[in-house]
């Protein structure tokens, strides 16, 4: 049964990354064909590859703004959050105070508030901060509202560095800031790159808080752009996906670049489980 449930398994898991690669071919193919190649043949390869698409969709459909805002969002505010979310889980773990036990616990209970029962207090809070209709009040939603998730992750992972280590940096003189930085820090870049991704994937992708605080149409971020360019150009498939291929890049590039690290914070959080 064993040997079974493992070939399942591996059919399984080949079976959808081969599908998901497939789609993501075609999608790129799509991109590069005109509308009647499109009609004419649509898993076909185009006559004549071309980058007239991603061009159009990039310059004349406004996307090439949208992405440079969503760039701009996304890491900002995972920048903003991963800092904020470390100071929190380095107090919470390695520097005993009372409370700190009911303060993880308010951010493990703030995992399972949805964020959809936060639009009107959130919409209301930035326009009396005077910054909604900006990119501004998208890092600042984005960052906080990733503090539950990355603040018990991190704080879990932060735990189990050894607190002999610690110690030891102490003893030689160093001060918690130096015992963060140069010890704790090191041995949690694997978490920090996990948390960074998913909270990255999440800001590029979120819609519903920038269709809310974001009017302005050159502050809008890519799925809102993507949104507003594929009602505008929905007889144009070729720039349709042309505008899906602009929009999944980033964050492929984004996994390639730090999958080790990825891997082994997943790992790590298995081995811990």
């Amino acid at each position: 049964m064993n040997a079974i449930g493992t070939i399942l398994r591996w059919i399984l898991t080949w079976g959808l990354a081969l599908f998901v690669l497939l789609l993501l071919a075609w999608v790129m193919i799509t991109a590069s064909k005109t509308n009647g190649e499109i009609f004419a043949n649509p898993f076909g390869l185009p006559q004549t590859w071309s980058l007239d698409n991603l061009v159009q969709a990039w310059q004349v459909g406004g996307l090439g703004t949208a992405f440079l805002n969503s760039g701009i969002v996304a890491i900002v505010s995972v920048a903003l959050g991963l800092a904020l979310a470390c100071g929190v889980a380095y107090a919470i773990t390695c520097i005993p105070f009372r409370g700190s036990s009911i303060l993880y616990l308010a951010f493990a209970v703030g995992l399972g508030v949805p964020l959809q029962a936060l639009i009107i207090p959130t919409f209301l809070k930035m326009t009396d901060l005077g910054i909604r209709d900006s990119i501004w009040s998208l890092i600042l939603v984005y960052a906080v509202f990733s503090l539950p998730k990355a603040v018990f992750l991190l704080a879990a992972f932060m735990n189990e560095v050894s607190g002999e280590l610690r110690e030891a940096a102490a003893i030689d003189g160093a001060g918690h800031f130096r015992i963060f930085g140069r010890v704790v820090l090191p041995l949690v870049r694997p978490a920090l790159a996990t948390v960074g991704i998913i909270e990255f994937i999440g800001a590029w992708n979120e819609y519903i808080y920038a269709s809310v605080l974001v009017t302005d149409p050159g502050s809008r971020t890519l799925p809102l752009g993507l949104a507003s360019f594929q009602s505008e150009y929905a007889s144009s498939y070729g720039l349709v996906a042309a505008g899906i291929v602009i929009s999944i890049i980033p964050v492929i590039v984004v996994y390639i670049l730090f999958q080790r690290q990825v891997v082994e914070g997943l790992s790590s959080g298995a081995l811990k489980g």
